[in-house]
């Protein structure tokens, strides 16, 4: 479920959505199958999983807290398919080892350290209905323009917000704007695993520097004669920044890049992604260690 910060008592109130004909609509029209093992992080009151029960999901209820957790086994245990479990999904243990799709309103608190651990792992969903705040479902679509999220995760899932909920869907009423965020599994990567890592460096190389141009990025990559290439088949203006390429120019160039360096990769773009994690978890430090 969702929840939003109560800042007088530091603790964190849900946003429950109320709207049960709603969820039985979107499950209904979801890829979720009878049989079909399916995880609701945040179970909360059981909405959801009450809807992928009259599915024919065999369903996993994840929940935090001790005091929903009892209401919601009161609601649901007993019922054939349904398991609940009082845990916390950041330090369970988990992926399982076989097929699963999520269909859950994660705490949006969580968000990020959630959609992580849920996509990448050795066996990610094959497909992923989460419940978002619109600004944080944008970002990982990519919507208005690719981030670094949308791009890193482009090339193995196909992402779209397929439902935008009104605040009247919700229990208390939020303050922003929420939605379903649909990621799916593809059948067929656009990079392959063994090329996967270097394919994310590549791109935070690409862009860790936002007032580049995309010549500037690019120049230490390839040959003037190689741009000038790139930008004719692609129809790239070079006086721009990487933040106006789209997913499927950054896919060409990598491939174009891939195949030009495959046995003597530049090794600028090597370790990118480590960098920049090197650089966030320095920046948190900082912040935790700053007086105030």
């Amino acid at each position: 479920m969702g929840y939003r910060k109560n800042h007088h008592t530091n603790e964190y109130s849900r946003n429950e959505i109320v709207n049960k004909k709603l969820i039985g609509r979107l499950v209904e029209q979801s890829g979720i199958s009878r049989g079909d093992l399916v995880y609701d992080i945040g179970s909360g009151s059981g909405v959801i999983s009450e809807a992928l029960l009259k599915k024919g999901a065999r369903v996993v209820g994840i929940e935090k807290d001790r005091e929903i957790y009892r209401k919601c086994r009161e609601k649901l245990v007993g019922q054939d398919r349904f398991e609940l479990y009082l845990d916390d999904f950041l330090i369970m243990d988990f992926p399982p080892k076989e097929a699963y799709k999520i269909f859950s309103n994660i705490p949006f608190v969580h968000t990020a350290d959630i959609v992580n651990r849920l996509l990448f792992n050795a066996n990610p969903p094959s497909d992923c209905y989460l419940v978002l705040q619109k600004e944080a479902a944008e970002r990982y679509a990519g919507i208005p323009r690719e981030t670094l999220a949308s791009l890193v995760l482009k090339p193995v899932f196909w992402v779209d917000i397929v439902c935008h909920f009104s605040r009247k869907d919700f229990f208390p009423v939020p303050s922003v704007d929420i939605v379903l965020l649909q990621v799916e599994k593809r059948r067929s990567r656009l990079v392959s695993g063994r090329d996967y890592g270097l394919y994310r460096d590549f791109i935070v190389f690409c862009r860790e520097e936002a007032d580049r141009t995309i010549k500037k990025s690019l120049k230490r990559l390839f040959t003037y004669p190689q741009l000038k290439q790139l930008s004719r088949l692609l129809n790239i203006d070079f006086r721009s920044r990487p933040a106006d390429l789209n997913f499927v120019q950054y896919l060409a160039i990598f491939q174009f890049y891939l195949g030009l360096y495959l046995k003597n990769l530049a090794p600028p773009v090597r370790g990118a992604g480590e960098r920049l994690r090197e650089k966030q978890e320095n920046m948190v430090k900082t912040h935790r260690t700053r007086k105030r």
